[in-house]
């Protein structure tokens, strides 16, 4: 993940030959550079979905996402004197739609399969469907005092099956992880892993306070 951190914080500088340098001080929307940008913040984001949010890293994701809207509104100022070469007018809906998902999945913890999104805009420097699903999965919670772990298993199906994680030791390695290794309650069934961060993000503002008044206490 340390080449992709790189290029997000590289953005976030406006380093020369990064998308946001090549957006700001050249008035350029440079395709192959936005894609470099987007995976890497992609790979940040996956790696860190078990990890509480790193201020330095959301402030990157932040500003770079704000500067990329500012210059599509800009795009459609009449006070605006530049015109950025190479604009995607066709497809900004898909741009900005892609860019949101990113964003709020880095703050809220999940990650959206790329084959979700519209077929005319396509990822070219990414391919979801040849990523090696993993058999085992960790989900963690870090936020409001919260400090909350799951474990998922692929099924042979491809689905998973997540367990509430009542191990004292919650850095287990996959490798020595097995089912009846877990002391925890089953909570839920998810498609696929990407599907997993989002609706453990979502169970937990449902079944935890401050998000709820009905806490779930260990051994209920």
């Amino acid at each position: 993940m340390d080449n992709e951190l790189q290029v997000l914080m590289n953005n976030y500088h406006c380093v020369d030959n990064t998308f946001i340098h090549k957006l700001s001080e050249e008035s350029l929307f440079d395709f192959p550079l936005f894609w470099d940008y987007y995976n890497s913040v992609r790979k940040v984001i996956k790696g860190t979905l078990d990890k509480p949010l790193d201020r330095e890293i959301s402030r990157a994701i932040s500003y770079t996402h704000s500067k990329i809207l500012e210059h599509i509104i800009w795009e459609y100022s009449d006070n605006d004197l530049g015109q950025i070469k190479n604009f995607p007018f066709d497809k900004q809906h898909l741009i900005i739609e892609r860019l949101s998902f990113l964003v709020d999945g880095y703050f809220q913890g999940y990650l959206i399969d790329e084959s979700n999104f519209d077929e005319e805009l396509q990822n070219p420097l990414f391919n979801e469907k040849v990523e090696l699903e993993p058999s085992i999965i960790h989900l963690g919670f870090f936020k409001e005092g919260l400090d909350i772990h799951a474990v998922g298993f692929k099924n042979k199906d491809r689905t998973y099956d997540i367990f509430l994680d009542e191990e004292d030791d919650k850095f287990l390695v996959d490798s020595k992880l097995s089912r009846r290794e877990v002391q925890g309650t089953f909570i839920f069934s998810v498609s696929d892993s990407s599907s997993a961060y989002r609706v453990f993000h979502e169970w937990v503002m449902k079944s935890y306070s401050p998000y709820s008044s009905n806490k779930l206490r260990k051994g209920n």
